[in-house]
């Protein structure tokens, strides 16, 4: 069982969020919370598996919020939820530790989903962030993208769209292995130590394009 505890200070958007991951036998709310001291004194309680984090609170923001968080419970897993569509913001949440950013224009399969998926590892970002960021970069590719081979380059397209092992392993017809030793080269090869620093990087650098 997924223990969550859902952060928004608008209580009938909590409300709604609870719901939807009720739906879920896999997952359960654990706590609500609506601002920051109230996450701090749950947290200190019971840690939980996963934090659903919105961007906007009173006295703290979500990204205070998840250093807070990755400096004193870092096996805590930080979903960003949130309306800020804005990409400083999801870079902003990433620096900070975030390990996914979802709008919550998003659906309620694609909520469930990205909670299953942050736990066991993944990055998940919504689609629509990662081509804003993208929109502003199309321009050469830098000294960096030379060192990846095809394959990489492939892998890292799919990586970018926030999708896990194991969907980049059946749209390029590999094995989950495979997908793993050619994100780990794609680590050493780019000096970055995380999913959200690859797809950040990709992004800023031009390594990755819109379809």
């Amino acid at each position: 069982m997924i223990n969550v505890i859902v952060v928004d200070d608008h209580t009938v958007l909590r409300e709604g969020i609870c719901k939807v991951i009720e739906l879920e036998k896999t997952i359960r709310v654990v706590e609500e919370a609506n601002s920051g001291r109230e996450l701090r004194q749950q947290l200190a309680k019971q840690p939980p598996d996963v934090i659903l984090l919105d961007i906007h609170l009173p006295e703290e923001n979500g990204i205070e919020l998840t250093l807070y968080i990755k400096e004193h419970y870092p096996q805590c897993k930080v979903l960003v939820l949130t309306m800020a569509d804005e990409e400083h913001y999801m870079k902003a949440a990433l620096d900070a530790g975030a390990d996914g950013y979802m709008l919550k224009e998003t659906s309620s399969e694609e909520l469930i989903r990205g909670i299953l998926n942050v736990c066991k590892g993944d990055c998940i970002i919504s689609p629509s962030m990662t081509k804003k960021l993208l929109l502003p970069y199309r321009q050469k590719q830098p000294e960096a993208s030379r060192s990846l081979t095809n394959r990489e380059r492939e892998v890292l397209k799919e990586l970018a769209k926030g999708l896990t092992n194991k969907e980049i392993a059946n749209i390029l017809y590999i094995s989950d292995q495979t997908v793993k030793i050619h994100i780990s080269n794609i680590y050493k090869k780019l000096k970055v130590k995380s999913r959200s620093q690859a797809i950040v990087y990709a992004v800023e650098k031009n390594l990755v394009s819109i379809i």
